[in-house]
């Protein structure tokens, strides 16, 4: 069940979300009809968990009660291991269609993205696996911030029917109180999740849309070599994938016929209907 304190922004249902990849990327899922999702604390940018927990100890630094700030930096402190714990499994994808700054990240002189229908895309993933989470990242430091600080002051207290300051009242009178105890623990848990939706501003332009799953058996995570270590990821099966992929785009850098022509032949041989075209950036070298 997803965590009620977890807010995010969903696409809307006639919107189209765009996967970028390598050439090895759109062959695997166009033939294999599945995607592969990262563990989040192996995702290219291995700095948003700690990001995420520096945002944290800035809102309890800011709290004006300063009498509570210390039991609250002990008792709230999220580590990285509390967040790995988690098990979230991200796929990641775009709400632009032709992004320089994606190209220039999985694209290379190889690269592609494919267009999806969002509600087409999101129903048929969730036909086969169970998806946790969904939405736009947020790239606002100022928003993550006013997420934090409304957990710690409102959002948890009034799901607990327990005002901030009875709670911190509880807590300075005991620690170990169990109201106290089921606000951090309700704490932790929100900003774990959102450490997967939270990115730095520097990021923005790749306007990314994630769609997060939770996945505790073993037996279904699985490893792919990357610059030379193991990448634990989890298979997400697209039992209809020819009727969702609307659009295959080819890399600016990778402007060749043959590039054009090699994909309309290899997508139609596998049964999809996707319209195949370049990249309208122009690249100058």
């Amino acid at each position: 069940m997803p965590n009620r304190h977890v807010v995010l922004d969903k696409i809307e249902k006639n919107g189209n979300l765009y996967h970028y990849t390598k050439c090895k990327g759109v062959q695997g899922i166009l033939k294999d009809k599945a995607f592969f999702a990262t563990k989040s604390d192996f995702l290219n940018d291995t700095n948003e968990m700690r990001y995420t927990l520096a945002l944290v100890n800035e809102v309890l630094e800011g709290i004006s009660a300063p009498e509570s700030r210390p039991i609250l930096l002990s008792s709230l402190a999220v580590s990285a291991e509390d967040m790995k714990k988690q098990n979230y499994f991200v796929l990641s994808f775009s709400v632009d269609a032709d992004s320089i700054t994606l190209w220039s990240e999985f694209g290379n002189n190889t690269g592609y993205n494919l267009e999806f229908r969002s509600s087409e895309l999101l129903d048929m993933i969730g036909s086969t696996r169970n998806i946790s989470y969904h939405g736009y990242l947020i790239y606002s430091a100022r928003a993550q911030k006013n997420i934090i600080r409304s957990l710690l002051m409102k959002d948890i207290p009034e799901t607990l029917g327990c005002p901030f300051e009875d709670i911190m009242k509880s807590a300075l009178r005991d620690e170990e109180s169990e109201v106290f105890r089921k606000y951090c623990r309700s704490f932790r848990k929100a900003v774990s999740i959102y450490s997967v939706f939270f990115k730095q501003e520097e990021f923005a332009a790749e306007k990314e849309y994630r769609v997060v799953f939770k996945e505790n058996d073993e037996k279904e995570i699985r490893y792919r070599e990357k610059d030379g270590f193991l990448l634990p990821y989890i298979t997400i099966g697209l039992r209809n994938a020819c009727s969702a992929v609307n659009k295959i785009t080819v890399a600016p850098q990778n402007h060749v016929d043959l590039a054009k022509e090699g994909m309309e032949m290899y997508a139609r041989q596998l049964g999809y209907d996707a319209q195949v075209s370049l990249s309208k950036i122009k690249l100058r070298y």
